[in-house]
C-alpha cells in the first residue's frame, strides 16, 4: 500500500488547482480507494479533480509514513502490554493447567484484525434512505414524466445546494427522503405538474459523490486517533482502521458520542455469533468513538467447543457463557459445572447444577470448568471366551439373563467348555464376586437361568484353552526340521512331509520316536524317564508292515544319517607334482603314496625330504590346545586374551611331521600315513639355503653345504649372542619335524637353526644381568683360547 501511495503523490505533481480537501482527507480517500481494489490512475484523477496538488500530496505522504510508524510503536506497545498482563494473570492465577487449556485469547478480540475482513462500506449499493446530507456530498436531482431535467450540485460547507430561478436551497442534516419531499415542494412552483399525479411528473433524489466524514477514535484500541472516513462508514470500519480493541478493551460495550451525548451501544457479539449487524452504526460527522474497558470477563475450559475467554454483560447467567464457547464436547459432564470464583483475598469454588445454568450470573474473573464424563455405564454387560459374537452388549430388554445374552451373542462355539463358565459381578460398593455357572445344564433348561446385573462379565473358556496340547517335533536329516503344535491323528509320514521331506542321506532303515513316560497318578519317581520307539519305512514315508502310528504330544521324530552314506571326501597336492590339484578319495584308508600317485607322481625338481602336510584343526584339537595354553599361562587373562586370539588367527590349521621319501619308498608303512578330509600335501622345490634365527649376532640366510655342521651356520652368523641358550638350540626341518641341536644334527637344505634367548632372572636389572653375560662369555672366550692352545702344544710334541 506504502508503495502505491508514493506513486500516486508523485503523479500528483503534474496538476496544480486549489485545493478543497484537507491533508487528513486525502489520506483516508486514498487508504479506502485501494482497500476497494481502484487503480492508481483512477484515484489521481479523482484527487485532481478535487484540486490535490503535489505539495498537498507531499504532505500527506508524511503524514502516512508518521501514521505508520506510530501504528508500529503502538502495536509494539499493545503487544508488551499484553505479554505482561498474560505473566500477571498466571501469577496470580492459582490453576496454570487451567490457563493452559483454555488459552490467553478473548473471543473476538481479534476480529478487527483480520486484513480479510475490513468492514470497509460499498459505494456502489443504493443510498440507505435514512442517510443524512451534509457539506460534500454531491446530490443528483432527476425530474421525469412531462418535464425532464436532471440537476447535479455539491452541497455547500453552508450546507446547501444552489438550484437556478430558487437559489440556495438548505440540505445539510436532510435524509434522502426528507430531502426528496423537500425539494418536490420547492421545486412544485417551477415545474407545475410535480404536485399532480395525473401529469406522471415526479422528482428523485440521489448520491453522486459522497462526502468525507472526520471522527475520533479513542479508548482501547491499537491506533487512537482522527480518521477521515466515508460517510458511508460504520464503527466496525473505524474500529479496523484503528487496529482493533487491545487489552482492556471491551467488544460489548463500544459507544458513539454525537453532540456530546451518546446516540447508541455497539455489542460486537451480536456479529460473531450470528452474523448480525444491526448493533453496528453508521458514523457521521464529529462522531466519537469510545472503547471503554470491559467489566466483566470470565474463562471457560474443558470439554467445551471454544475453550477461551469471553466477555460478559451484566445479567448475563452460565447458559450465555456456555453458548458463547458453542456448546458442550461430546464427552462432556453436563449434570453440573464448577466455578472458581475470587472471593476476597482468596477463591472459593461453586457447583451449579444443569438447572441453575440460566440463572447463575458471572461475576469478572469467574474460571468454569467443565469436566469429562467417567467412564461408567449404565447397561453394559460383557461376554468372552468361546462364543460366535463376543463382545459389550446392551443390558435389559432382551437381555437380562445368561441364557439370553449367550443367544444374543450367537451362540456357543463346538470347542466351548460347559461344565464351567466364569461370571464377574461388581458390586455398588466396588467389591467384585465371581460366581461358577455349569453352562451346559443352564443352557438344557436343566438348572434355572441366571438373573444378570449392569457391568456382569461372562467368560466362557473353550476346551483347547483349558487343555494343553502340547508340540511334536522332527528333527535329524529332514529339509526343515522344526517343531509344530501337536495335533491327532499326525503319523510319521505327515510330520515328514511338513518338515519338507527327508535329505539325501536319511536313513528309511530306522528312524526313532523319543516319546514321555507320565503317570498322572504316580507318587514316586519312576526308572524309567522315557520311551525310544524305533520304525522302518518305504520310499513313500510308511512304515514297512503296514502298521498305523500316531504321535502322541512331545513326540521327537529323529532321521538319523545311513551308515552306507558317504560325501565325496577331498584333498589337495600342491607344490612339485606332474598334476598338482583337488582330489577325491575313493577309500577311507587312502593314504600319502596313493595321492601322490593319483597326481602321476613328483617331478624331477621335486624335494621329498622337505615335503609338508597341513591338515584342519577339529573342534576337539581346538578345546585341547586351548586347555594347554590355559595351563601354560595359569589362568593369567592377560595371556589367555593373547592365547585366544593367536588361536582363532593361527590354529584354524596346523602342520603334521611326515617322511614322504620314506612313504613313497615303502607304500603302506608307519610312514604312509592316511589322509583326511581338506589335506594339503605340499612337495616344494629342492632349496639351497638354510636359514638361522634367534639369539645369534646377525640372524639370516646361508647357501647349504653338504656336510656342513650346524655350528658352522651359527659362526658364520657371528656366533651366539650374549643371551643366546646354546644348549636348546634347535633345528626346524622343512617336512615339519624338529630336533636338538647337537653334534650329530644332520642339516638339510631348507632347515630353520632356531637359537633362543635367555631368559633375565626375576629381581636383576636389565644392567647388572648384561654385565655378567659379558662376565660368562669373556671367560668362556678365556677357556676356549686355552683349550686351543693346549691342543696346538700337544699337536706339536
Amino acid at each position: 500500500m506504502k508503495k502505491g501511495f508514493l506513486i500516486i503523490a508523485m503523479a500528483l505533481g503534474a496538476f496544480s488547482a486549489a485545493a478543497q480537501m484537507t491533508d487528513v482527507q486525502v489520506l483516508e480517500y486514498v487508504k479506502n480507494g485501494l482497500a476497494q481494489g481502484k487503480s492508481q490512475n483512477a484515484l489521481i484523477a479523482e484527487l485532481a479533480s478535487r484540486g490535490v496538488d503535489r505539495a498537498q500530496a507531499e504532505r500527506v505522504r508524511q503524514l502516512y509514513e508518521s501514521q505508520q510508524t506510530g501504528a508500529t510503536q503502538a502495536q509494539s506497545t499493545a503487544v508488551a502490554e499484553s505479554r505482561a498482563h498474560s505473566v500477571n494473570a498466571e501469577v496470580s492465577m492459582e490453576p496454570q493447567s487451567f490457563e493452559e487449556n483454555t488459552g490467553s485469547n478473548v473471543f473476538g478480540r481479534d476480529v478487527f484484525r483480520n486484513k480479510s475482513l475490513n468492514f470497509a462500506p460499498s459505494e456502489n449499493l443504493a443510498t440507505p434512505k435514512n442517510y443524512r446530507l451534509g457539506p460534500g456530498d454531491e446530490v443528483i436531482i432527476d425530474i421525469f414524466g412531462a418535464n425532464q431535467t436532471t440537476i447535479r450540485n455539491k452541497i455547500s460547507p453552508e450546507g446547501s445546494i444552489n438550484v437556478d430561478v430558487l437559489g440556495p436551497v438548505y440540505l445539510s442534516g436532510m435524509t434522502i427522503d426528507e430531502a426528496n419531499k423537500f425539494l418536490k415542494r420547492k421545486l412544485a412552483g417551477i415545474y407545475g405538474g410535480l404536485n399532480r399525479s395525473s401529469t406522471g411528473t415526479d422528482i428523485r433524489l440521489s448520491l453522486g459523490q459522497i462526502r468525507s466524514i472526520q471522527v475520533n477514535i479513542l479508548g482501547d484500541v491499537s491506533n487512537a486517533g482522527t480518521y477521515v472516513l466515508s460517510s458511508f462508514s460504520t464503527v466496525f470500519h473505524a474500529l479496523y482502521l484503528a487496529g482493533g480493541v487491545v487489552e482492556p478493551g471491551s467488544l460489548r460495550n463500544i459507544t458513539v458520542n454525537r453532540g456530546g451525548n451518546i446516540v447508541g451501544t455497539v455489542d460486537v457479539y451480536g456479529f460473531l455469533m450470528t452474523g448480525n449487524r444491526d448493533s453496528d452504526i453508521r458514523l457521521e460527522e464529529g462522531d466519537v468513538v469510545m472503547v471503554l474497558p470491559y467489566t466483566c470477563m470470565v474463562t471457560i475450559g474443558g470439554e467445551v467447543k471454544r475453550p477461551m475467554k469471553f466477555e460478559m454483560k451484566e445479567g448475563e447467567t452460565l447458559a450465555d457463557l456456555i453458548n458463547y464457547a458453542g456448546g458442550f464436547k461430546a464427552g462432556a459432564f453436563t449434570e453440573n459445572l464448577t466455578v472458581m470464583r475470587q472471593s476476597g483475598k482468596s477463591y472459593e469454588i461453586r457447583t451449579v447444577d444443569a438447572k441453575d445454568f440460566a440463572k447463575f450470573e458471572l461475576k469478572d474473573a469467574d474460571q468454569v470448568t467443565v469436566g469429562k464424563l467417567n467412564s461408567f455405564y449404565e447397561n453394559r454387560i460383557n461376554i468372552t471366551g468361546a462364543v460366535y459374537q463376543p463382545g459389550t452388549y446392551e443390558f435389559g430388554g432382551e437381555v437380562r439373563t445368561v441364557r439370553e445374552l449367550v443367544e444374543k451373542a450367537g451362540g456357543l462355539l463346538p470347542d466351548a467348555f460347559l461344565n464351567r463358565a466364569v461370571l464377574h459381578r461388581e458390586h455398588e460398593d466396588k467389591t467384585r464376586e465371581v460366581i461358577s455357572i455349569n453352562l451346559g445344564r443352564v443352557m438344557d433348561g436343566i438348572d434355572p437361568d441366571i438373573t444378570l446385573q449392569k457391568n456382569d462379565e461372562l467368560f466362557i473358556t473353550s476346551k483347547a484353552d483349558i487343555q494343553e496340547r502340547g508340540t511334536m517335533t522332527v528333527s535329524g536329516m529332514v529339509v526343515n526340521p522344526a517343531t509344530f503344535p501337536f495335533a491327532n491323528y499326525t503319523t510319521i509320514e505327515d510330520i515328514i512331509i511338513m518338515a519338507g521331506g527327508l535329505k539325501e542321506g536319511a536313513s528309511l532303515a530306522r528312524v526313532d520316536v523319543s516319546r514321555r513316560k507320565r503317570d498322572a497318578s504316580g507318587l514316586m519317581r519312576m526308572d524309567e524317564v522315557g520311551e525310544l520307539i524305533s520304525l522302518s519305512l518305504n520310499e513313500n514315508f510308511e512304515i514297512v508292515g503296514g502298521e498305523k502310528f500316531y504321535l502322541q504330544p512331545y513326540d521327537e521324530v529323529i532321521v538319523h544319517m545311513s551308515p552306507a552314506y558317504n560325501v565325496q571326501t577331498h584333498v589337495t597336492l600342491t607344490g612339485e607334482a606332474n598334476f598338482a590339484g583337488s582330489f577325491t578319495l575313493t577309500n577311507r584308508n587312502e593314504r600319502l603314496s596313493d595321492l601322490v600317485k593319483k597326481a602321476g607322481g613328483v617331478t624331477k625338481y621335486a624335494y621329498l625330504k622337505g615335503a609338508r602336510l597341513f591338515r584342519n584343526m577339529k573342534d576337539d584339537e581346538r578345546r585341547q590346545l586351548l586347555e594347554i595354553l590355559r595351563n601354560r599361562t595359569g589362568n593369567n587373562q592377560t595371556q589367555l586374551d593373547t592365547a585366544g586370539i593367536y588361536q582363532d588367527q593361527v590354529a584354524s590349521n596346523y602342520q603334521v611331521a611326515i617322511h614322504l621319501d620314506k612313504a613313497l619308498a615303502n607304500p603302506g608303512s608307519e610312514y604312509d600315513i592316511e589322509l583326511q578330509e581338506g589335506d594339503v600335501l605340499d612337495i616344494p622345490m629342492v632349496r639351497n639355503t638354510v636359514r638361522v634365527v634367534g639369539c645369534v649376532m646377525m640372524p639370516t640366510v646361508i647357501t647349504y653345504q653338504a656336510g656342513k655342521t650346524a655350528g658352522s651356520y651359527v659362526r658364520d652368523c657371528g656366533g651366539f649372542a650374549k643371551r643366546a641358550q646354546r644348549g636348546k638350540a634347535f633345528v626346524v626341518h622343512m617336512n615339519g619335524r624338529s630336533e636338538r641341536l647337537g653334534l650329530g644334527t644332520q642339516v638339510l637344505p631348507g632347515d630353520e637353526i632356531v637359537v633362543p634367548e635367555r631368559a633375565k632372572p626375576e629381581g636383576v636389572s636389565d644392567r647388572a644381568f648384561e654385565r655378567g653375560t659379558q662376565a660368562i662369555t669373556a671367560l668362556a672366550s678365556m677357556l676356549m683360547s686355552a683349550s686351543y692352545l693346549w691342543i696346538a702344544i700337544e699337536r706339536a710334541k
